[in-house]
């Protein structure tokens, strides 16, 4: 099975938020403000912020499997010069019938390469939920190191959740 990955634009804006709704309802404990600022923004605000993205540092990659994207990964950075050298990524998602096809490795991947592809960037970061053991290990297998934890920094449907913070030097 052929799995690509691009950079997603305001024309995948649909199939975009129907993958973060999904995203939502099964692990709504490991889901952040970036992507519940999308899915608040409903079908007609989706376009705007996914266009908006670039003005404001963050780029957006999807993994199409034939027509369907299957998975997501979002890249944030601050533009300031104190500040750009460090990359957040967020919102890693796959479907779940395509998790087992290495599909979030490639996604991964492909933010290390666009990092490789940016001087300026020599650290990618990232939040991951205590909770959510499968992401903590898939992470460390390709080279994260968790340096903190936030306590108590999410709290959906009547608990609170502690945050690892995890890096990699880019």
């Amino acid at each position: 099975m052929k799995i690509n990955v691009v950079e997603l634009n305001s024309e995948n804006a649909q199939e975009y938020l129907e993958l973060r709704k999904v995203s939502e309802i099964e692990l709504p404990q490991y889901v952040g403000p970036s992507a519940e600022r999308e899915l608040m923004s409903g079908n007609e605000g989706i376009a705007k912020i996914i266009s908006s993205y670039a003005l404001e540092g963050t780029i957006l990659f999807g993994a199409f499997s034939e027509e369907k994207l299957v998975g997501v990964i979002a890249v944030s950075r601050r533009l300031s010069p104190k500040f750009k050298h460090r990359a957040f990524i967020w919102g890693m998602y796959i479907s779940n019938k395509f998790r087992q096809l290495k599909v979030g490795a490639l996604l991964l991947s492909h933010v290390k390469n666009w990092a490789g592809n940016h001087p300026e960037v020599n650290v990618l970061w990232l939040q991951v939920t205590e909770s959510n053991t499968p992401a903590i290990s898939f992470y460390k297998k390709h080279g994260f190191e968790t340096y903190g934890t936030e306590p108590q920094s999410l709290f959906t449907q009547g608990e609170y959740h502690n945050t690892h913070y995890m890096q990699i030097n880019a």
